[in-house]
């Protein structure tokens, strides 16, 4: 197992101490930390983790992931009053 921390980017960064174990994806933990809509990135890296990507695999024990709101591109839909 190892433990890491997830630093929630928001209008007041939180950070969460988590245990993980092996095969643990970056989905299971924003689905533990209850961060739907949020993509997971290391500290200091650009680039996100996919959903289903091994983050057990791919950290040192210790190490600070970032949560990072993705905003989602909408339509707004117009209704015409006659």
């Amino acid at each position: 197992m190892k433990r890491i921390v997830v630093i929630i980017a928001g209008a007041v960064a939180e950070a969460r101490d988590l245990t993980i174990e092996p095969g643990t994806t970056a989905r299971d933990i924003l689905n533990e930390l209850e961060l739907e809509g949020y993509e997971l990135s290391r500290e200091k890296v650009d680039d996100v983790f996919n959903p289903d990507e091994n983050v057990y695999a791919a950290v040192e024990d210790g190490e600070k992931l970032n949560a990072v709101s993705n905003p989602v591109v909408g339509k707004r839909l117009l209704s015409k009053h006659f």
